[in-house]
Formats: C-alpha cells, structure tokens, sequence
C-alpha cells in the first residue's frame, strides 16, 4: 500500500510541475498582452490628444490664408454672418426676379 501511495504522489508531483510551467507560461502571456493593450491605446490617445493642442491654431492661419487668397472679408461667426444678410432667407446679392422676356 505504501509504495502505491509513493507512485501516486510521484505521479501528483510531476503533474503539479507541468501544470506549474504552463501557470507561468499564460502569466507571462496575459502581461505581455496587457502591455501590449497599453501601448495600443496610447497609439490610439496620443494622437488624438496633440490633434486637439495643434491642430485649431494651424487650421486658423491656413483658413485665413485661403480668405485672404479669396478676397473674402474675414468673417467672425456664423451669427456675424446671419445677422448682416441683407434679407432674411434669402443669401445677399441674390436676385430671384424673372428675367424680362418681352423683347
């Protein structure tokens, strides 16, 4: 009986040892992941975050050079605009009058 019982705590031994390594072996997989997620999102946010820090002061020279190349006068706001239309729903300097067909 006791050399049965020494077999068999052999055998749990060696099969804690192999279950061991893979225990570590998934450890060490699931860090590497985690790691790797971190570095993705940061690929994602990094990018974005010096979108918004750089971008809107670019933008605003680039689109003031294209007015400026247009020789359209800069326009502040889109309320600004609303409010110096000449008509109300109607564009200014449009002309919805039927052109005269009597000659």
């Amino acid at each position: 009986m006791d050399e049965e019982i020494k077999q068999l705590l052999e055998k749990n031994l060696e099969l804690t040892g192999e279950i061991h390594k893979m225990t570590k072996t998934i450890k060490n997989y699931v860090v590497f992941q985690r790691i790797m997620s971190l570095i993705y999102l940061l690929i994602i946010v990094i990018p974005i975050i010096i979108g918004f820090i750089y971008l809107p002061p670019i933008l605003k020279n680039l689109f003031n050079q294209y007015q400026s190349l247009m020789g359209g006068a800069p326009i502040k706001s889109l309320s600004e605009l609303l409010e110096n239309s000449s008509t109300a729903g109607q564009p200014p300097n449009a002309d919805f009058t039927a052109p005269d067909l009597s000659q």
